[in-house]
């Protein structure tokens, strides 16, 4: 198998960066969100890395971004059914978090079905 055909690696490449799992989370909990509604979701992210990091995942076929050509200017990004089936690798990551979470003697874990989880489509 050559490394442009790993299906690992073709996976790690489209979520590689620093925010994309966690655009992909936060896309995940709305239907279609628009730009300044994601920045406050991530308060960490700068304009411009938020801005590269959807266009890296428009690119690559998880986010579709609808421009509705209004005034004032209305955008929204969505996943994309690709993107979409982006839940299953989030519960599995969630899982791991969790198991990782309960064993740490440092940072024990309360709660395991708290609102949030319960109102979430992936579990967190």
């Amino acid at each position: 198998m050559t490394p442009e055909s790993c299906p690992i690696k073709t996976t790690l490449s489209m979520i590689s960066g620093k925010w994309k799992l966690t655009i992909i989370k936060e896309l995940l909990t709305y239907e279609s969100i628009r730009f300044g509604e994601l920045m406050r979701a991530i308060p960490n992210i700068s304009h411009k890395v938020l801005t590269d990091q959807l266009r890296e995942l428009e690119d690559d076929g998880l986010v579709v971004r609808t421009d509705y050509q209004e005034n004032p200017p209305r955008v929204e990004y969505s996943l994309t059914k690709l993107g979409v089936g982006m839940v299953n690798i989030m519960k599995e990551i969630r899982r791991w978090g969790l198991f990782h979470l309960l064993n740490n003697k440092k940072n024990p874990v309360r709660c395991l079905k708290c609102e949030q989880c319960q109102n979430n489509p992936y579990g967190c």
